[in-house]
């Protein structure tokens, strides 16, 4: 229990005062689903350092006070439904992630306060929380309450969150190219609009990213540092992206990018064995910084420079950028 009390003078304890028909409702919603009275107001504590951001204690102006009353509800919610508690990346977004964006919560309302808590459990599960939270705060306002998820979803995929590229290169396009420019860390200068042309041409594009030979980016990894693999993984050309994996029984879909990578588990490997047929041979010569037996290898459909490679002693998957002349053998 928070060891705060709530201030009934404050900015939030007078929110609930003058708005007592919205707060009543869901303070009673929240014990019917199982809050207790003492997480309650533990949880109402908690947020009295974030109040004054919001809201200062004379202070009645729309859309402050709905971005105010909008981080009650969600809290209440969250206590109601255990995710409370130190280590929650949605406990973490109202505390932490929404206090950076003051200037959105101002601006637009409680229409920041769901997306940016509800896209915190995803994002959190990446441990991208805090390189997204800074993206955000870095940018202005989006124009509109309806450009908010969006803005959302393009800083989510510059923190690595591969799987959502596609609907981010698309959601960009609705967006200012100032807050574009600053969701992406694109350098001043940077046209944004061709950056973002050349990245959805070439997924390992990126202003100011090597494009020499060697190791590019990673997937997987082991189970007990947070991986999906309790045994090493074999790479293979398969499934719809074109790089696959065999690991625990199980087939994976690789994604990866310039900014992240992601394994998507899809059905047991049982019937037809992914890679019992013929497969790549390995390049002669991998430019990495390792040493060791290769157990797969499968070339990029889009770009035969790039192999995913796996090995006997590894959890992960490398992707590896080929030397020229290997590239175009």
């Amino acid at each position: 229990m928070s060891a705060a009390a709530l201030r009934r003078d404050g900015p939030l304890g007078r929110a609930l005062r003058v708005h007592a028909a919205s707060a009543d409702p869901w303070l009673r919603a929240a014990a019917a689903a199982g809050a207790r009275a003492d997480d309650v107001r533990a949880a109402l504590a908690d947020l009295e350092p974030v109040t004054p951001g919001l809201v200062d204690a004379g202070d009645d102006a729309e859309p402050a006070t709905s971005a105010l009353l909008d981080v009650v509800r969600v809290t209440l919610d969250l206590v109601a439904r255990g995710r409370w508690h130190a280590g929650h990346p949605q406990r973490a977004a109202v505390l932490e992630v929404l206090p950076a964006l003051t200037p959105w919560c101002r601006a637009l309302g409680g229409a920041v306060v769901a997306p940016v808590v509800a896209a915190a459990a995803v994002v959190g599960r990446r441990g991208a929380l805090d390189r997204w939270a800074a993206l955000l705060a870095a940018a202005p306002p989006p124009p509109s309450a309806a450009l908010v998820r969006p803005a959302l979803l393009l800083a989510a995929w510059r923190c690595g969150l591969v799987r959502y590229r596609d609907a981010a290169l698309d959601a960009a396009a609705g967006l200012p190219a100032d807050v574009v420019r600053a969701l992406l860390a694109l350098p001043a200068d940077a046209d944004v609009a061709a950056v973002l042309d050349r990245n959805r041409a070439d997924r390992w594009w990126w202003p100011g990213t090597s494009t020499g030979a060697g190791v590019v980016s990673r997937a997987g990894g082991f189970t007990v540092w947070g991986g999906p693999w309790l045994t090493p993984p074999r790479a293979v050309a398969a499934g719809p992206t074109g790089w696959g994996a065999v690991a625990d029984g199980y087939r994976w879909s690789v994604l990866a990018d310039v900014h992240g990578s992601a394994v998507v588990r899809l059905a047991p490997d049982t019937d037809e064995p992914w890679g019992a047929g013929p497969q790549p041979a390995a390049p002669a010569a991998l430019p990495v910084p390792w040493t060791d037996e290769v157990t797969g290898a499968a070339p990029d459909p889009d770009d035969p420079a790039l192999v995913l490679v796996s090995r006997v002693h590894s959890y992960a998957l490398d992707v590896v950028r080929l030397a020229a002349a290997d590239g175009a053998a």
